[in-house]
Parts: structure tokens; C-alpha cells; sequence
């Protein structure tokens, strides 16, 4: 869509693909965005590589935003092939994912938030994994040539 675009950028905009948050987290900190805080369950989509990442269908994670993928838009992800790949309590899109590329994901909540010392994400850990993949397949085709 040419004229699509984020309510933070245009708050009047007709195809404005990321709104704002349409439910607030409760018990949040005064004055932090509208979803801020753990969440409550995320379902992850069963064969999807983030439940890979993961190890299971169900999460808890923290999020701190005032902006939301608008569902009126959810079949532009459909059609560029990432579809939605976490939801929220609500049925809310939480991830997309592109099930081409091995690491190519977008979430809504930000893994780093719960990553500690000694126990770092599975996101991040992921990531990690699929770099050194990458960075070891290339230089073994490198050294083929």
C-alpha cells in the first residue's frame, strides 16, 4: 500500500498498519506506555520456528510499548508470507515470521527485557545459533570455491 504508514507517525492516517495499543496491561507503572510489563500468555503457532525456539506453544513475556499491529491489516503479513506466529490473550498479533528464511522474525515483545546473565533468551539464543550457521556455512563455500 503506498499510503500505509504507523498512527505514531500520522494519528489520522486511513491505512495507518500500526495503532495504538488497544488494551492497556494492568497494574502497570504509572506513566509507562499502555503495554508495559509481563504479559499475560502468548500462544505460539505449533511448527512455527519461534515454538522451535522456545520449546513449547505457551510463553509469558514483557513488553514496553504504546503501539500494536492493527488486525485490519493482518492479511498484508499473509500475503508477503509472514504469517502471525504468536497471539495474544485476546488474539492479538504478538510475532510474524517468514517461514523462507531461517531467522527472519518480528515480536512485539522484547526478548532482552527477560534475558539475564547465564540465561539469555531463546530469541536471543536462536539468533546467535542461526548467525554461526551462517557465518560457518558461508566460509565453508568460500573455501570450496
Amino acid at each position: 500500500m503506498q499510503d500505509a504508514t504507523t498512527a505514531e507517525e500520522d494519528p489520522t492516517a486511513k491505512n495507518a498498519i500500526i495503532y495504538p495499543v488497544m488494551c492497556a496491561i494492568p497494574n502497570r507503572a504509572a506513566g509507562a506506555p499502555k503495554l508495559s510489563g509481563p504479559m499475560g500468555e502468548i500462544r505460539l503457532r505449533p511448527g512455527s520456528y519461534l515454538a522451535s525456539y522456545y520449546g513449547r506453544d505457551v510463553v509469558e513475556e514483557e513488553f514496553f510499548c504504546n503501539y500494536e499491529v492493527n488486525p485490519e491489516f493482518e492479511w498484508c503479513s499473509l500475503e508477503a508470507g509472514f504469517p502471525v506466529v504468536a497471539r495474544g490473550p485476546g488474539g492479538e498479533i504478538r510475532a510474524i515470521e517468514s517461514p523462507a528464511h531461517r531467522f527472519y522474525l518480528a515480536t512485539l515483545f522484547q526478548p532482552q527485557l527477560s534475558s539475564k546473565a547465564g540465561k539469555p533468551h531463546p530469541i536471543i539464543v536462536a539468533f546467535v545459533k542461526a548467525a554461526a550457521a551462517w557465518r560457518n556455512k558461508k566460509f565453508d563455500d568460500s573455501v570450496l570455491e
